[in-house]
C-alpha cells in the first residue's frame, strides 16, 4: 500500500508542547471526527483532527491534518473563547503537494477590532516578520479572504520543501511571542465561556473560505466534510 505523504506532522505536536503550561485537555468529540480514512490504495485520504481546551476554557486549540499519497496539509488555530479583547488568535496552515509547499500561512490575528492588543504585539511580532519575510515573500495574488483579516506581520507564501524547517521555526517563534506577550500576562484576568460573537464570526469566515471543502469533498463526501468543518474544526467551543 502506498505511503501517505509525511511532511508537516510536527505542526500540532509543536503547538501543544509550547502551550503545555496551559494544561491542554482534549475536547469530547466523536471518533469519526478525530480520525477518518476514505478511499483505498493510491486514492486514500486520511483526516486526523482534534480540539483542546486550554487555561480552563479561556482558549481553544483546533488542529487538523489531511494526508493523501501526494499531499500533506496541516493547520493549527488557537482561539480565545469569551474574551477576544484580551487574547489574540494564533493561526498557521501548510499545504504541501509533491515537492512544493504551495501555501504557507502564518499569522497572529484578532477577533474584532482590537487596537490595544495589536499595539501590544507589534513590537515583538513585526521584528520576527522582518526577519523571516525575505525568505517567504508574499504570493502575488493573495486571496480576498486573507486580505480581509491579515495583520501587518502575516506570512502568506509558498516555496520548496527545504523552506519547511525555516517556517516551522517561524511558527514556533510567533506562538512563543504570543504566549509571552499576550496569553501569559492576560489569561489571569480573562474570562471563559461560550464563543464571543466576534470569535464565532471569525470562525465562520474561515469555514466559508476553507480549502478543506475542495480537498475532502471528492473522497469524504459533502455531508461528512460539512459536519467536520462547521461542527468541529470551526465549530463552537
Amino acid at each position: 500500500m502506498p505511503e501517505l505523504k509525511n511532511a508537516v506532522g510536527w505542526t500540532q505536536p509543536d503547538a501543544l508542547a509550547l502551550l503545555a503550561e496551559f494544561a491542554p485537555t482534549p475536547e469530547d468529540r466523536p471518533a469519526e471526527f478525530r480520525e477518518a480514512e476514505f478511499g483505498e490504495d493510491a486514492k486514500r485520504l486520511r483526516v486526523t483532527a482534534d480540539g483542546y481546551r486550554l487555561a480552563d476554557g479561556k482558549l481553544c486549540l483546533r488542529a487538523a491534518r489531511i494526508q493523501t499519497v501526494s499531499a500533506d496539509v496541516a493547520t493549527v488555530m488557537v482561539y480565545p473563547t469569551a474574551d477576544p479583547a484580551r487574547l489574540p488568535i494564533f493561526a498557521c496552515e501548510w499545504v504541501v503537494v509533491g515537492d512544493r509547499a504551495h501555501v504557507l500561512v502564518l499569522d497572529v490575528e484578532f477577533a474584532g477590532d482590537r487596537p490595544a492588543l495589536r499595539d501590544g504585539l507589534r513590537p515583538v511580532l513585526k521584528p520576527l516578520f522582518d526577519e523571516i519575510v525575505p525568505f517567504f515573500p508574499a504570493n502575488r495574488d493573495l486571496p480576498a479572504w486573507f486580505t480581509e483579516i491579515r495583520e501587518e506581520w502575516a506570512i502568506f507564501s509558498s516555496g520548496d520543501l527545504a523552506g519547511l524547517a525555516r517556517i516551522r521555526a517561524a511558527a514556533r517563534a510567533y506562538l512563543q511571542a504570543t504566549i509571552e506577550h499576550a496569553y501569559r500576562p492576560n489569561l489571569p484576568a480573562a474570562v471563559a465561556g461560550p464563543d464571543h460573537p466576534d470569535v464565532a464570526a471569525y470562525k465562520h469566515h474561515h469555514a466559508v473560505n476553507s480549502p478543506g471543502f475542495a480537498l475532502m469533498v471528492p473522497k469524504a463526501g459533502a455531508d461528512w466534510t460539512d459536519r467536520f468543518l462547521n461542527r468541529w474544526h470551526f465549530g463552537p467551543v
